[in-house]
């Protein structure tokens, strides 16, 4: 198996409805926020997890294609999109080689000020509307802007992997690698990031992504100094 080519796709994720990843609560204290979002513990700044990112993508696009079920997709079969750009689920032998997608995390756009907003939630009783064991739960609020990055790696046997186009015309090679990747990116963009998206939290639109091929491009040589005798 060769690396072929390397692609970089790069954008912006807007927040447009609070946005929920859960950080480490150990440190509560009464009258606090209950549930806080996830934090960089260097700058104590709010980011988006590459893996909660990815994972979205996955799940998203598994529903549309109408793979796996309770579990992830494992097939590992050549043609599932699934499987050969997000790798089979807890399947160690397979001859798909190495996962295609890399997802990094989403920090804060360079000059984006977040803007925290505690939202309580609650159960309530049906018969009378009482609300019980009522939570404080912290989000992002809306025109919040994260990094959004992906790599897509290509390699020698990906020459023939087919995959249609929103126009419905299978495409192969590269170029199917990459609608998959946009397929899954349209799709999280609908179905929302993070926790709560069935109570309308976590919409978001991915603005400004270009993406380019040719990242095995060397950029770097090394001088070389004769060291005198």
């Amino acid at each position: 198996m060769i690396l072929k080519d390397l692609c970089q796709v790069d954008g912006q994720m807007e927040v447009l409805s609070g946005l929920r990843i859960g950080g480490s609560d150990d440190m509560l204290q009464i009258g606090g926020t209950d549930l806080t979002f996830i934090r960089d513990p260097a700058s104590g700044l709010p980011y988006v997890p590459g893996s909660s990112i990815k994972g979205r993508m996955r799940a998203a696009l598994e529903s549309a294609l109408g793979k796996g079920d309770s579990e992830p997709c494992r097939c590992a079969q050549r043609n599932c999109p699934i499987c050969v750009v997000f790798g089979p689920h807890q399947k160690a032998k397979h001859e798909l080689g190495p996962t295609r997608l890399i997802v990094h995390d989403g920090l804060l756009v360079p000059g984006c000020i977040p803007v925290f907003e505690s939202k309580t939630e609650s159960v309530n009783n049906r018969s009378t509307g009482a609300a019980k064991n009522p939570r404080t739960l912290e989000r992002i609020a809306p025109g919040a802007r994260f990094v959004f990055r992906l790599g897509i790696k290509f390699y020698d046997l990906d020459e023939k992997f087919s995959y249609d186009n929103k126009d419905k015309k299978p495409v192969t090679g590269k170029d199917a690698l990459l609608e998959v990747v946009y397929h899954a990116m349209d799709l999280l963009e609908t179905m929302g990031l993070g926790a709560g998206t069935g109570k309308g939290y976590g919409e978001i639109r991915i603005v400004g992504d270009k993406s380019s091929w040719g990242g095995l491009q060397r950029r770097r040589s090394v001088n070389i100094v004769a060291v005198p005798a």
